[in-house]
């Protein structure tokens, strides 16, 4: 299977991040792996274009790594695309 995923960008309104890059490299490895393991909605099955995910909430608190940041953004834009924990 062969994914190609663009992020052209993230908005994290409200949330310190002190390393972006890590947050970054953290979130797109943590959605490429779930996006290998499927579970999308059907309509981008077949390829796609989604101008905007919901993917809920995630828990950001004072001192989060940031690579745990990423994981967990990652995690939200997967529930967003009709991805399952």
């Amino acid at each position: 299977m062969k994914i190609n995923l663009h992020i052209e960008r993230l908005i994290l309104d409200g949330v310190p991040v002190d390393r972006p890059r890590l947050v970054q490299r953290a979130l797109k490895q943590e959605l490429t792996h779930r996006l290998m393991e499927g579970h999308l909605s059907s309509e981008l099955h077949c390829g796609g274009d989604v101008p905007h995910v919901n993917g809920g909430t995630i828990e950001v608190s004072k001192g989060l790594p940031a690579t745990k940041l990423g994981t967990q953004i990652a995690r939200a834009v997967h529930r967003g695309i009709g991805g399952r924990e």
